[in-house]
C-alpha cells in the first residue's frame, strides 16, 4: 500500500501593501507551517511544501519539495496585487505537478 502525497501550495501576498511587519509575518508563517510540519511524521511522509508569490505578476519561488529538502524562501514585498495571476499559476502548477489518479 502506498501512501498518498499531500502537496500544499502556500500563496504568499508580497504586494507594496504588505511592507514591514506584514511580509515578516508571512514569513514568520511559512516557517511555522513548515515546523509544525516537520514535528508531524504522518505530515513528514506525506506533505510536499510550494511557495507562489504573487505582487505585480505571480512566480513559484518553491517547487512541491519533500519537507526536509524545503527551505522557506526569502520574500521582499513590492508592486501591486496581481491575486488573478497566482490562481492561474497555482492551477497551472497543480496540473504538472500533482500525479492525478
Amino acid at each position: 500500500m502506498s501512501l498518498r502525497r499531500l502537496p500544499v501550495y502556500v500563496l504568499a501576498d508580497c504586494s507594496g501593501s504588505m511592507t514591514g511587519a506584514p511580509i515578516e509575518s508571512v514569513k514568520s508563517g511559512i516557517r511555522e507551517l513548515h515546523n509544525e510540519l516537520m514535528g508531524d511524521p504522518q505530515a513528514l511522509e506525506m506533505a510536499f511544501l510550494s511557495v507562489i508569490t504573487f505582487n505585480t505578476t505571480a512566480e513559484q519561488l518553491t517547487p512541491l519539495t519533500e519537507l526536509p529538502q524545503f527551505s522557506p524562501p526569502d520574500l521582499v514585498a513590492s508592486g501591486t496585487t496581481s491575486l488573478g495571476a497566482a490562481l492561474e499559476l497555482l492551477i497551472d502548477c497543480i496540473n504538472s505537478e500533482v500525479k492525478q489518479s
